[in-house]
Formats: C-alpha cells, structure tokens, sequence
C-alpha cells in the first residue's frame, strides 16, 4: 500500500515537471545583464549600455548551430513585428565559433538569408575561444534568448529551439515575452 502513495507522487511530481518545462521561458530571473563592449559586422563597438531605456533581446547565436539557424524564420517574423518601435531592439551575438574566416561566414549567411539582424562578434575568453560573453550570461548552450528590460536587468531566458513547434508558435513565444517585459513584468 505504501508503493501506491510513493507511485503517485512521483507521478504527480513528473507531471509538475513536465508542465513547468513546458514555458520554461515564463521564469522571471531579475539578475543584472552582464556588461559587453563587442564589435558588430562593420567595427563599430556595441555596448549594454547602448540599449539602456529599450527592451533588449539579445540572441546568441553561431553559424554551425542549426538549432540557431532553424529558430531564425521565427525570429525575423518578430522583428518585422517590431521594426518601428524604437522601444524594442534586437541584438545578436554571435559566439563560439570554430572557423578563422567566421566573420565573412556570418556575413554570407545573413545576406543570402535576407536576415536584418544586428550582428556583434563575442571575443575570445582566457581559454583561446570565441565566447567570452558567452562565458558570463553562464548558459547551457546555444541558441540562447535573453529578454532584458530598460534597467538592464534580465527578466526573461528562452532557451534552445522547439522543432515540433510552428514559426508562428515560435516567433508568438518570443513576442509575449518582450511585451511582458515591455508592460515592465
């Protein structure tokens, strides 16, 4: 009788889990954003701090990454969503990649995607890769999307890429997001 309750709980415990995975996007984090002074596709330096006062999401990103790539269709319906709110930007940093020539990669790759996004290289960490800012938003791995408020605090993370999900699916998870950050939740 007593493997009955023990069962059960479990159960249940498997289901809360299972349930809480499924928006892991909706957990407010309320950390301070990492500061960055990055270089974007043409040399200029891109800072945190150059986005103070807007929602900002930062997307993490590398060229040999197809989750990344998969999860970019969504990603571009969002930012046409958003084009001509001055409130809302963008930034994609793409990191830890591999190949010397990863600059004109990532450069091929946008324009023969027609991608309009805001690209910035991470620098190299202490280890010889690419993945110096990487490194200090501490995540698991790649695509990672942060959602950070005007304060320049992280509110939200979205992490990975859901294959069985829609592009409209997708891109209407990334838009509820910004708009809770933009409503200051």
């Amino acid at each position: 009788m007593k493997r009955l309750p023990l069962f059960l709980s479990l159960f249940l415990l498997a289901l809360c889990l299972k349930a809480s995975a499924a928006k892991p996007t909706d957990t407010a984090l309320n950390q301070p954003a990492p500061d960055f002074k990055l270089k974007d596709i043409n040399g200029k330096i891109v800072s945190l701090a150059d986005f103070k006062g807007k929602t900002l999401v930062i997307d993490f990103w590398a060229t040999w990454c197809e989750p990344c790539r998969n999860s970019f269709p969504a990603v571009k319906v969002v930012i046409e969503k958003y084009k001509n709110d001055p409130d809302v930007k963008f930034l994609f940093i793409d990191t830890r990649e591999t190949d010397a020539n990863y600059q004109d990669l990532v450069k091929k790759f946008l324009a023969d995607n027609q991608y309009p996004f805001y690209t910035v290289f991470d620098e190299k960490s202490n280890d010889g890769k690419m993945n110096a800012t990487y490194k200090k938003y501490v995540m698991p791995g790649i695509p990672t999307k942060y959602f950070i408020d005007g304060k320049g605090v992280i509110k939200y993370k979205s992490i990975g890429y859901a294959p069985d999900q829609t592009k409209e699916e997708t891109a209407e998870e990334i838009e509820y997001l910004v708009e809770k950050v933009k409503a200051g939740k």
